[in-house]
Parts: structure tokens; sequence; C-alpha cells
């Protein structure tokens, strides 16, 4: 399986994806970005958002990984009734490609194939369950959640992001595996 090959399906299965490569171990990490899951509304409510994840050292995980590919989803804001509407179908669209690129590599011989999403999981139409998660074999924590600093990570891979998204709303995941 060649890089091309990873891409091919990428944009196969969404074709206005922006995928770039990243070593894993350059994902930059930032604890402030953990400080800003405290102030959201969904903090200790969703079970893929803190408190809830696992206590990992996500920078030592992150390492133990060879390559990554980065995910850009791009939206624009006119289009959608309300704000809340468009993040939650940018961040359901994201999170159904990264699955299915998880379950492509897996079928490649990937095992240990893994993503990581944009915002807090919006799987659950009905909002998460009150005792556990009610897709946990579906559902996945987002980048931010686990401390990394999306925009610096995507200016080093050369994806501009604009905060704020007054036009366009971008949604970066990230899967990563090792060879």
């Amino acid at each position: 399986m060649t890089d091309m090959d990873v891409l091919e399906y990428l944009y196969k299965i969404s074709a206005n994806a922006v995928g770039v490569f990243i070593l894993p171990k350059d994902v930059v990490f930032e604890e402030n970005v953990k400080m800003n899951c405290y102030y959201c509304s969904k903090y200790n409510s969703n079970w893929r958002c803190p408190p809830n994840i696992p206590d990992i050292d996500y920078e030592k995980m992150f390492s133990e990984f060879d390559k990554g590919l980065l995910i850009k989803l791009e939206y624009q804001v006119k289009t959608y009734d309300s704000f809340s509407d468009l993040r939650r179908v940018s961040s359901n669209t994201l999170h159904k490609t990264l699955l299915m690129l998880e379950k492509w590599l897996w079928e490649r011989g990937k095992s240990n194939a893994i993503s990581f999403g944009a915002g807090s999981c919006k799987l659950c139409k009905d909002g998460c369950g009150k005792d556990k998660c009610k897709n946990p074999g579906l559902s996945r924590c987002s980048l931010e959640a686990v401390g990394v600093h999306v925009v610096k990570t995507c200016a080093m891979a050369n994806i501009p992001i604009y905060f704020p998204p007054t036009d366009v709303l971008a949604r970066v995941g990230l899967v990563m595996w090792q060879d």
C-alpha cells in the first residue's frame, strides 16, 4: 500500500477533502488547548470529551505511529440555516470519513489504525447517553480533546485554517497507522 493508494481512497470517499501526510511525532501538543475544552459546554457531558477520555500521554502515543494523514473538509457557512447545523453536519461527515479510512487501512493489514476528529462527537442525534457512550465502537475523540493545537499543526503541514470561520468552516481530523 502506497501513500498514493491512501490518497486515492480518501478522494474516492470524499471528493472535496484535502489530505496531507504528516509524521505523527510532528503534531503540535499544547496544554492550553485542553483548557479550552474545560470552558466548552460539552465538558464532562460528552463521553469523548474531557474529563471522560482515557488518561494517556497522547503525545507519546502519537509518536508511536509511523504515518499520519491530516484530512481537511471545508464548508460554506452561508449554505446552512444555523451554525449548529453546520457544526453537526461537518463534524459527522468528517467522522464518517475517518472511520471509513480506518476500516480501509485495517483491511490492508494496518490493525492499529486510529483516528481523531474535530470538535465534540456528535454521532448521537439526541446527545450522549447518560451513563455511557451509545456508540463506543464508532465514536472518536477530537484532536483538541487530547491537546493537539490543530491550527499550528495544520500550519506545519501547509494547510491554511482561518479564524473566525465567517465564510468557510474547516474541519480537520487525523488518521494514523504503523507501517
